[in-house]
């Protein structure tokens, strides 16, 4: 196969070092010209000004278009609460499959409300059946650096907004293949009581992947997600404590999404 001259060009950039690898998504009609990293440097210098100025403590990450990692505080620990959610998903799956077995009725009705509706008697059904040291496991595979469990309850798990978005970005590696369809059905397709932050701003344009998570006495609100319109993909974690109410959390989280994707891909 003959390459033209500039798309050489481009290619032998690239492999010098002088252009990421993740950098080469091209756009359609062949036209050869690598896509610019998204969110743009300056989405992602809004989003950390206006973190900046919100009550409580925060911290966001993106990992961009192109495998760069930015944002706010990337590796201060946060707890939890329900993001964890989604490891317990990719664990389970990640069990049946190692045990070559489908999806059952009734295991089906513990993953569903658990990730549809946030149902934390059926995370904690799952977990019991898991096991920590699956999650841990799950957390090296993805190259999770902070991940802490819980002392007394999962949703006192610590995480860091970068790891948050290592694992998302990781899940169609994670995720065993004969399962990715359910995981991205569930993680699509969550309520709407649930679905506050990223899902209102970027949808209908993105295809969002993603889990809220809440410790309303703690004032803690949390949301990770993986965003999709071809040809880019992103992910992005936002993760908050002392906020002064539930509502002001999901602005926080709403403001982040807003600047984030304020510029079309």
């Amino acid at each position: 196969m003959r390459i033209s001259a500039g798309l050489g060009a481009a290619l032998a950039l690239a492999f010098s070092g002088a252009v990421g690898a993740g950098a080469l998504e091209f756009a359609g009609e062949g036209a050869g010209i690598p896509q610019p990293p998204y969110p743009p440097a300056a989405a992602i210098a809004a989003a950390r000004s206006y973190l900046e100025h919100r009550a409580g403590e925060s911290a966001f990450a993106v990992l961009d278009s192109t495998g760069r990692l930015g944002g706010l505080h990337l590796s201060e620990r946060f707890e939890t609460a329900s993001v964890i959610k989604v490891m317990f998903l990719t664990a389970y799956l990640q069990r049946l499959a190692a045990r070559n077995r489908s999806l059952t009725g009734a295991e089906e009705a513990i993953l569903y409300p658990m990730i549809h509706e946030s149902n934390n008697a059926d995370a904690s059904a799952v977990l019991g059946q898991i096991g920590e040291s699956a999650v841990l496991r799950l957390a090296r595979e993805a190259g999770m650096e902070d991940y802490v469990p819980g002392v007394g309850w999962w949703a006192y798990s610590q995480t860091s907004a970068a790891d948050q978005a290592r694992l998302l970005m990781a899940l169609p590696r994670l995720i065993p293949p004969r399962f990715y369809a359910y995981a991205r059905g569930l993680l699509t397709g969550i309520e709407p009581s649930q679905s506050w932050g990223f899902p209102p701003v970027a949808r209908p344009r993105w295809q969002v992947l993603f889990k809220t998570g809440a410790l309303p006495e703690e004032g803690l609100f949390n949301e990770v997600a993986r965003l999709e319109r071809p040809p880019v993909t992103f992910t992005v974690a936002v993760l908050t404590d002392g906020e002064p109410s539930m509502a002001y959390g999901e602005e926080t989280i709403a403001g982040v999404a807003e600047r984030l994707l304020g510029q079309a891909p």
